[in-house]
């Protein structure tokens, strides 16, 4: 159950709940912070639970409104995916517009959250600001985010923030090693922290393909820049065919992120054979890994917002190609 699972990792955020709960003394506004993996999307889907279902405390999580919940099949809580698509102004006024009705299920009581909440575009914010000046008794609100640096203060000010720290690698990594794949192993021990997360992830089309993406752009760029942009181009991300996109482009940069800051490192707990030649191969060339982290980290951080991603792959590599000799 995730009330277990969230005591066994999150235990501040476990006792920090339950006290809430118990004493009912619910905020209007919570912001559950934190790197992705850890639990805050299972927490948040908990809380909701628990504010509805009939149990004191947490919710018992097997009841049918709890089912309803979890499946997104509860009128009155609203779940709003911002990691691969923005939130936009019109989703909030939309929201603000249902939940300025009476509740239409027994309880009365009415829950939105917002996953990602900083991939929201501007507008929405502000609109998203002026929905949480003017809390009602029987609203809660729940805003999910990896980067808080990204959220306007004036937000952040009216939410009670819910810290979730991240498992170490050595745990993930020690955890699924055994498993799953080596080198998927450790590369999503490096980018989610969750034993469940990396396994499920690691078993999808768009991680898959990002694999195989991240080795052919190694490959190539060993020697020959030009070839890996081609193959981005023509087989990794196609313009024409558009099968993958930011959520896939993601784990390719977060996989180039964690290479070149290692090469630049000399030094890797990777078992991976392919990896660890390439790690070698790269390290003999004349290449500004210092420069090259800061392409990548410009590039996903764009990729958090409304960009051509053709367009934005091109650039990255360019970029890449001018720090290159």
């Amino acid at each position: 159950m995730i009330k277990e699972m969230l005591k066994q990792q999150q235990p501040v955020v476990f006792q920090t709940l339950r006290n809430a709960l118990i004493n009912n003394k619910i905020a209007h506004a919570y912001m559950f912070s934190g790197p992705s993996g850890t639990l805050k999307k299972e927490a948040a889907y908990l809380l909701a639970q628990s504010l509805i279902c009939d149990s004191n405390g947490f919710a018992c999580e097997t009841c049918s409104t709890c089912k309803r919940i979890i499946l997104n099949q509860y009128v009155d809580v609203k779940y709003f995916d911002g990691s691969s698509n923005s939130i936009k102004k019109e989703d909030i006024i939309r929201l603000q517009r249902e939940f300025n009705k009476t509740g239409l299920e027994k309880s009365g009581k009415k829950v939105y959250i917002l996953d990602h909440a900083e991939n929201a575009t501007p507008d929405a914010l502000n609109s998203l600001l002026k929905f949480l000046e003017e809390p009602t008794n029987n609203m809660t609100a729940i805003l999910i985010v990896d980067q808080m640096d990204r959220i306007l203060p004036t937000i952040v000010s009216r939410c009670q923030n819910i810290p979730f720290t991240a498992l170490s690698f050595d745990t993930c990594y020690n955890s699924v090693r055994n498993e799953i794949d080596t080198l998927d192993a450790f590369m999503l021990s490096h980018i989610s922290h969750q034993k469940q997360d990396i396994i499920s992830i690691s078993e999808t089309d768009d991680y898959q393909h990002a694999r195989y993406v991240f080795k052919k752009m190694i490959d190539y760029y060993q020697t020959s820049v030009n070839q890996a942009l081609l193959f981005i181009q023509t087989e990794g991300f196609n313009a024409k065919q558009k099968k993958y996109g930011k959520v896939c482009l993601q784990y390719v940069i977060d996989m180039l992120l964690i290479f070149f800051k290692e090469s630049m490192r000399q030094i890797t707990k990777c078992e991976d054979e392919w990896y660890l030649e390439a790690l070698k191969l790269i390290q003999n060339r004349n290449i500004n890994c210092i420069e090259i982290i800061k392409i990548l980290m410009y590039s996903k951080d764009m990729l958090l917002k409304s960009v051509n991603l053709q367009l934005l792959i091109d650039q990255m590599l360019y970029k890449m190609k001018e720090v290159t000799r």
